[in-house]
């Protein structure tokens, strides 16, 4: 097992975790725990960068900053998804974010596309459809809808933030990309909190699951960077979707959240076309190399 798979692999049952404490915190506003999340990743990566003793601004700067960015609109979109769904839809909205990803890889960074990963694509949405439609009528404006408007837009600025990490390599230690975040977060955070207002002090059970959160955040982070500095995404998208599993299964043990008939019909047509997408990437990628060697 190569390196990024295995730090893909820890990444999605950190993830997994730190999903269910988001969820647990729904009382809290979602700017209020991107902001206590970034805090906590800031402060951890300044530790580690000084006993490192590395700069923290970074070679790629302007890289670093538009990664931050993406990420900040990511993880705000992210955590509306997870208090205004049940886990196991908001966890599969956002693993639709390879296909964004290989969309902008093709588009910024000179990586192939093929039209048939549209057609998984729409497999995939299907899927969510159909799940989305034994929570709430997709004809309605309501809050569980806007949770899944939220969870598709930030599909698509994580995608540009992983295009980013991509494009920054192994150049850059993986805690200077991590601070870079958060401290784009916070400001971001605070301005939005300040204008929706909302601020609660939380209790001493709830900072408990703050501190949970932010240790979790911060090491599935870690894991996720090296990873995608590490290892092709189509090979990570194969780890990724065990993510959906864990959603299905801590949705049940901590909130009760027992999928209906359809909703395990809409889950099994998403998994069925990232399975498609990451299995035809995986074939075209070892064909290819194959046709190559025996060109050459």
């Amino acid at each position: 097992m190569s390196k990024g798979v295995k730090s893909i692999f820890i990444a999605t049952l950190l993830f997994a975790g730190m999903n269910v404490f988001v969820k647990l915190l729904s009382n809290l506003p979602v700017y209020e725990l991107t902001l206590f999340r970034s805090i906590f990743t800031t402060l951890i990566c300044f530790i580690i960068i000084k006993r490192k003793r590395i700069s923290w601004l970074g070679s790629r700067r302007p890289v670093l900053f538009l990664r931050g960015t993406l990420g900040a609109i990511s993880l705000i979109l992210f955590f509306k998804s997870v208090q205004a769904l049940p886990l196991a839809t908001a966890t599969l909205v956002h693993y639709i974010t390879p296909f964004f990803t290989t969309f902008f890889g093709f588009l910024f960074l000179g990586e192939r596309l093929n039209k048939i990963q549209w057609v998984f694509l729409v497999i995939c949405f299907t899927g969510i459809a159909l799940t989305q439609s034994s929570n709430s009528n997709l004809l309605e404006l309501n809050a569980s809808n806007v949770g899944l408007l939220a969870g598709l837009c930030g599909c698509v600025a994580a995608a540009g933030a992983y295009n980013c990490i991509r494009y920054i390599g192994a150049s850059e230690d993986p805690n200077v990309v991590l601070i870079h975040f958060s401290i784009i977060t916070i400001p971001i955070s605070l301005v939005l909190l300040c204008i929706y207002g909302g601020f609660q002090w939380p209790t001493c059970l709830e900072w408990g699951y703050i501190v949970c959160m932010g240790i979790l955040t911060q090491a599935a982070q870690y894991y996720m960077t090296l990873a995608y500095q590490n290892e092709e995404v189509g090979t990570i998208a194969i780890f990724t979707n065990m993510g959906i599993i864990y959603a299905i299964i801590n949705g049940i043990i901590f909130f009760d959240e027992i999928p209906s008939k359809i909703a395990c019909l809409g889950i099994g047509i998403v998994i069925t076309g990232l399975l498609f997408n990451v299995f035809y990437d995986k074939g075209r990628n070892f064909f290819g190399s194959r046709f190559n060697k025996t060109l050459s």
